[in-house]
């Protein structure tokens, strides 16, 4: 049989370097993003945002902006409100009677966080659109703020949607084991409060988005600084009523997103509703200070963490319950980023019980959304902070309790439900060790706070496991995922002898839904 010759050896792809593709047009200056493109016609957009966090909006007085050197139009948001077809999409309710809000590109009847766009203006140049934004006349009736979760469930509390009567977005739980019961057999126990803070994500690139409608054929085209050109066209086509067959979304380079950019928003609806309306190209360009108002922020929880353990070290329950911000309104995948951790509280050790209970909280503030992890990185600094916390009680060496709680045996199935394939982790823990000299940092760090020195060294440890490649599993049934987790491409073998990946279809675009 003949043999041909790889680059790579048989049997050895994971380890294995791949060529970056995008890296010659990258250093070359060849690459373009949404910000160094320009058509023909082209006007600019610029959003009007409320400075206050929560505000009744009593008028809104666009004339002043309109006579304004090279404006073409300017819009409010009841002006613009019967564009809407629906809400700005939120692909994730965890629960039934989970509270989803109205989320409309503009604001109508209040502002509900720092940055709420609640009008639109259209000029010539970015300049001048931006100028014609400080013209526009808006009167507010401020009203408290929220911006802390667990005030925002407190009685008596302002309301910041009003309809819903609560500021309670949905209450999520996952229980599996003796929880009460090993609690009360404990030897020792802890409780620990840890405050996730709320993360601005700061891409190199800001948010862009540029729109060329087609008025002949009612056909639009965008060009966005999106990491999901897929779920955005379905989406947007759903918001606006632009026929999904006559929309075409573009992503070119991205620059940085994280998360931050995987989403569908605002200033994406709002500059297809406008080249519809006006027949011209329209662009917008995020400001920096508009990418710490309105693109989605991350994180900004309150974790109370609870071990149950013997007087040896090891631990037997863990209980875990979040009160998670998700800011003003529900974006692509708000509700579902806490639930993303929601099994891995527990981190690599083994246990017994286990309990866990989110509840997501409408504040006037940005929407938070997934940004780098996505859940699993606050579950890991809760469970590895407890656990240090349960070592100092003990006063065993936090290497010792990890060591003595680490999974074996795998596959392994962990109480909360989710199983790990495979893992040693005493070899990696050995591994780091040795790069460390552990003994003799330890060392060191004994010597400096005898001799009272006013540099001390910190010792800090963070033994995670990542969840990743669920795929269709009884995992993304419990918390209501909204696609089957599945991808799938076509190829096409062509009579020249190459390969074209014709389209991908994968149920993370929205093309498939799987229940």
């Amino acid at each position: 049989m003949a043999t041909v010759e790889q680059d790579v050896t048989l049997g050895r792809i994971v380890g294995t370097p791949v060529e970056r593709k995008e890296d010659t047009a990258l250093l070359t200056g060849q690459a373009k993003f949404v910000d160094d493109m320009s058509l023909p016609g082209m006007v600019w957009m610029a959003v009007v945002r409320s400075p206050y966090a929560h505000a009744k909006i009593t008028s809104v007085d666009i004339t002043p902006a309109l006579a304004h050197r090279g404006v073409i139009a300017a819009f409010t948001g009841e002006e613009l409100a019967d564009e809407w077809q629906m809400s700005l999409p939120c692909a994730w309710l965890p629960t039934e009677d989970t509270n989803q809000p109205n989320h409309r590109p503009l604001a109508v009847d209040k502002a509900r966080y720092a940055g709420d766009g609640v009008a639109v203006v259209v000029a010539e140049t970015r300049a001048e659109a931006r100028d014609a934004v400080e013209l526009v006349q808006v009167a507010y009736e401020s009203l408290p703020a929220l911006v802390d979760p667990a005030q925002a469930l407190e009685d008596g509390a302002p309301i910041v949607h009003d309809d819903f009567g609560t500021n309670r977005c949905y209450t999520w739980a996952l229980s599996a084991g003796e929880v009460d019961q090993e609690f009360a057999n404990a030897d020792v126990t802890i409780k620990e409060r840890y405050r996730q803070q709320r993360l601005i994500p700061n891409a190199i690139e800001p948010r862009g988005v540029i729109v060329q409608p087609f008025p002949a054929t009612g056909e639009l085209t965008m060009w966005s600084a999106t990491q999901i050109p897929h779920i955005a066209r379905v989406t947007l086509s759903m918001v606006t009523g632009v026929p999904e067959a006559k929309l075409r979304v573009v992503a070119p380079e991205v620059g940085g997103g994280f998360g931050s950019k995987l989403n569908v928003y605002a200033e994406e609806a709002l500059a297809l509703v406008l080249a519809r309306r006006l027949g011209r190209p329209i662009k917008w360009i995020e400001t920096r200070t508009e990418g710490y108002q309105a693109t989605i922020h991350g994180r900004d929880q309150i974790q109370e963490i609870e071990l149950a353990a013997t007087s040896e070290g090891k631990i037997r329950a863990v209980r875990a319950k979040l009160t998670v911000a998700m800011g003003a309104y529900l974006q692509l995948v708000t509700t579902g980023v806490p639930l993303l951790g929601a099994w891995l509280y527990s981190g690599a050790y083994d246990v017994a019980a286990y309990d866990f209970e989110c509840t997501g909280v409408f504040t006037t503030t940005t929407p938070t959304d997934a940004y780098r992890g996505a859940g699993r990185p606050e579950a890991t600094y809760a469970i590895e902070r407890a656990v240090d916390a349960l070592a100092r009680k003990l006063g065993k060496d936090p290497v010792e309790v990890r060591r003595l709680n680490f999974l074996r045996d795998f596959p392994k199935t962990l109480a909360s439900g989710l199983t790990v394939d495979s893992g040693d982790y005493d070899a990696h823990l050995d591994a780091a060790l040795e790069i460390l000299d552990y003994d003799d940092v330890r060392k060191q760090q004994a010597e400096r706070r005898k001799q009272s020195d006013t540099k001390e060294l910190g010792i800090g440890f963070s033994t995670y496991i990542e969840m990743c490649g669920l795929a269709p599993s009884r995992i993304l049934g419990a918390i209501r995922y909204g696609a089957g987790g599945w991808d799938a491409a076509t190829i096409r073998f062509l009579p020249t002898g190459t390969v074209r990946r014709h389209r991908r279809r994968s149920a993370r675009d929205g093309h498939v839904r799987q229940p």
